[in-house]
């Protein structure tokens, strides 16, 4: 198996709501989406409002047509956001195979369909111009695909439901774990599904202080996300290596994640809080 160039770049780092101004120059405000890239192959991870500042970069880059394969982990507004202003997605010599989840009786497509539809968005997908195949993809489902590329799945705990996503190529895997809460059910499937991994992308959207409501109020508890110290816990106890905090809380300023940076730093020294612009070689 070839050994290919395997880069993850961070596009979208914010969940819940795009947080633009003074206060997020460093860290960013967009929220989730995550390029992997893989020798000359995409896989965008989610479709937040990240991925316009993606499609102007894929714009500019390419001199041909431009393909990828999109991993929506769930339909909340956050994650797909950003796809009716992706760039490519309006040229006709642009292709683009999306993964998502089925639900509620209803394919992927259809679901996916839903919100550019009036009264939602004035523009229809099929407006757009590119070509688009559709697949739906269900919680521990393996795509075997070509270059050597595997891409695992796992259901997170999450309202909705919500994917999970690792993928390997060449002996090195990135993790993708974004939206999940760590009420003790699903932890050692994640624990099994990060094993070893080179890079695991964790929903830290708050400390253990505001789940627990000992340090906010109202306690963040059952509102689908967990904290940078269980993902210490987690990443520690899968013998993983580097940990990139995820889905900044919306409240979040560039001191606030700095500080929470500084602290996850300190006890487990392999860890980053994601940037927009960031990218991570394996």
């Amino acid at each position: 198996m070839s050994q290919r160039r395997f880069d993850v770049t961070f596009w979208g780092v914010r969940g819940s709501l795009p947080i633009p101004g003074p206060q997020t120059t460093q860290f960013g405000g967009n929220t989730p989406c995550v390029q992997v890239r893989i020798g000359d192959r995409d896989f965008i991870i989610d479709a937040g409002s990240g991925l316009y500042h993606l499609g102007q970069a894929l714009r500019r880059q390419s001199d041909g047509p431009v393909q990828g394969i999109f991993l929506i982990s769930h339909l909340h507004w956050d994650h797909i956001q950003g796809f009716p202003f992706f760039g490519p997605a309006f040229a006709g010599q642009n292709r683009f195979t999306l993964y998502g989840q089925a639900k509620l009786g209803r394919t992927f497509e259809e679901l996916f369909r839903g919100q550019m539809q009036p009264p939602y968005f004035p523009v229809l997908l099929d407006t757009m111009g590119a070509q688009f195949d559709f697949c739906d993809l269900r919680g521990g489902e393996v795509l075997e695909l070509d270059d050597g590329v595997t891409v695992r799945t796992v259901l997170t705990n999450h309202p909705d439901e919500c994917l999970a996503f690792r993928i390997e190529q060449g002996g090195r895997s990135c993790c993708y774990l974004s939206d999940t809460e760590h009420d003790g059910w699903n932890d050692p499937l994640l624990q099994a599904f990060i094993a070893g991994a080179d890079l695991v992308i964790y929903d830290a959207c708050y400390t253990d202080g505001e789940y627990d409501g000992s340090e906010a109020s109202p306690p963040r508890k059952g509102w689908g996300h967990s904290t940078w110290q269980e993902g210490v816990k987690l990443v520690r106890a899968a013998g993983a290596k580097q940990l990139i905090l995820f889905h900044h809380a919306m409240e979040r300023t560039d001191a606030d994640l700095a500080r929470i940076e500084s602290l996850a730093k300190a006890v487990y020294p392999d860890c980053l809080a994601a940037r927009e612009g960031m990218t991570i070689h394996l």
